[in-house]
């Protein structure tokens, strides 16, 4: 079944000034107020994205010229952004229980090592470089500091696999670590 013509002109004139109204209560525009709404008889309505975005621009400051946001509750003290937005409001009051307590789930604690010890273990790797750099002549100290990295990535990958066994989110998964790329990243730097 199908709407007459007339039908849907008698829809899109409900819709538009439904619209109309929408606007003059939502942004109280003196101008836009008028009983017709056509467009013939407000010729200042915004017409656009961009002039509503200026209109509403031009109210915040003539609100904060006014002195409307002077008052506000919670005004010059630091807000409070501990919530969690993401976390069911059901679960909220365990969770911050458990973390005002110190308690950090395994996977985060071990996610946390496992950052801890790579950035330690590049560190050494770099100021070795830094060395190489500065004296060609001292490789033997280079392939030493080359073998302790690759000892320690060996033990960092098996922390690696361990923790992904254990996260509970897929995209959280650590990636494995390989010498090739570390040391390219180290040449890169």
């Amino acid at each position: 079944m199908s709407l007459s013509e007339q039908e849907r002109r008698q829809r899109r004139e409900q819709l538009r000034r439904a619209r109309w109204k929408l606007a003059q209560h939502l942004f109280d525009v003196p101008e836009l107020n008028s009983d017709a709404p056509g467009e013939r008889d407000c010729p200042d309505r915004p017409r656009d994205e961009q002039e509503w975005h200026d209109l509403v621009e031009q109210r915040i400051q003539e609100a904060m010229a006014a002195g409307a946001f002077d008052d506000l509750p919670g005004k010059g003290r630091p807000l409070n952004l501990t919530r969690n937005p993401y976390l069911d409001s059901s679960l909220e009051l365990a969770f911050g229980l458990l973390k005002n307590s110190g308690y950090v789930p395994e996977w985060i604690a071990r996610d946390k090592e496992i950052r801890t010890e790579l950035e330690v273990a590049r560190a050494r790797l770099r100021a070795a470089w830094a060395q190489r750099q500065a004296n060609p002549a001292n490789e033997g100290l280079w392939q030493a500091a080359v073998a302790r990295f690759e000892e320690a990535l060996v033990q960092l990958n098996r922390k690696i696999d361990d923790f992904n066994l254990i996260v509970p989110v897929v995209e959280c998964q650590r990636l494995r670590l390989r010498l090739e790329d570390e040391l390219r990243r180290l040449r890169d730097e």
